[in-house]
């Protein structure tokens, strides 16, 4: 009986080797958030959570995050940068 890798166990392993070879990381500006919540829309892996009340978005789970950029391109606040 074999048993073959299923889309999140690919997913977990690919996101370790994704953030050795680029060595990027996700820098945060609360302050300049305003409640867009693009971020948390195209994030692939779950880093951001809406705060409806305070009209910002919290980036958790940092080290889940793969540095992808989407975030970033999509802040029209510019309130995230890869770096």
């Amino acid at each position: 009986m074999t048993t073959e890798p299923t889309l999140l166990s690919s997913l977990t392993e690919n996101l370790e080797l994704a953030r050795k070879l680029r060595k990027l990381e996700i820098h945060f500006y609360p302050d300049r958030c305003r409640g867009v919540w693009q971020c948390y829309e195209v994030c692939p892996v779950g880093c951001w959570t809406p705060d409806y009340e305070k009209r910002v978005v919290i980036f958790q789970d940092a080290e889940r995050c793969i540095a992808c950029g989407a975030c970033v391109l999509q802040c029209p606040e510019k309130a995230i940068e890869l770096r």
